[in-house]
């Protein structure tokens, strides 16, 4: 069991509370364990890889002091469309998708499995589970895509992105 954990967690935020769902369901969830254990293998499941925390350490933020702070704090788990939607401006032809994923059913802030991700290059990125999958893989860990928005079709997106990653910003507030 360790070894998976330690596969998909990344090691310089493993105290980070962003990955309690993740850890809850790989230790309690035997099905879902092994899907995401086959996964690996098969190169289709991984973690958030450091380019991920890169984005993430880099965006512009309003409201709090960086978007790493909403992982290290585990304020991801429950707020999938907040973190899903914040994350998306990092990458660029994206969709926001929403729909059940019933693995989640009955856990913080989620009692009948609704849930929202990113599709980005026909991989899943979850911000709740921390990880990225093979879009058609994630099919095996019961993803139900009900709705899929293509956000870069709204100004209001489209500015917002360009604010949360301008670097200017970013070397004045530092």
């Amino acid at each position: 069991m360790t070894n998976i954990i330690e596969t998909v967690i990344n090691e310089e935020k493993s105290s980070y509370k962003c990955y309690d769902l993740l850890k809850n369901l790989l230790y309690n969830n035997e099905e879902f364990r092994n899907i995401v254990i086959s996964g690996m293998k098969e190169g289709k499941v991984y973690g958030f890889p450091n380019e991920f925390w890169e984005m993430i350490k880099n965006q512009n933020i309003r409201g709090i002091s960086s978007f790493d702070d909403v992982f290290k704090d585990g304020a991801n788990i429950g707020y999938c469309t907040v973190a899903a939607k914040q994350l998306s401006y990092s990458f660029d032809n994206c969709f926001i998708c929403g729909g059940v994923l019933p693995i989640l059913a009955g856990t913080e802030n989620c009692p009948d499995g609704s849930h929202t991700w990113i599709v980005y290059n026909q991989s899943v990125i979850d911000t709740s589970l921390m990880l990225v999958i093979d879009e058609q893989y994630s099919k095996k860990l019961g993803y139900i895509e009900e709705n899929r928005y293509d956000p870069n079709v709204d100004p209001i997106y489209v500015a917002t992105k360009d604010w949360t990653n301008d670097t200017g910003i970013k070397k004045a507030n530092t």
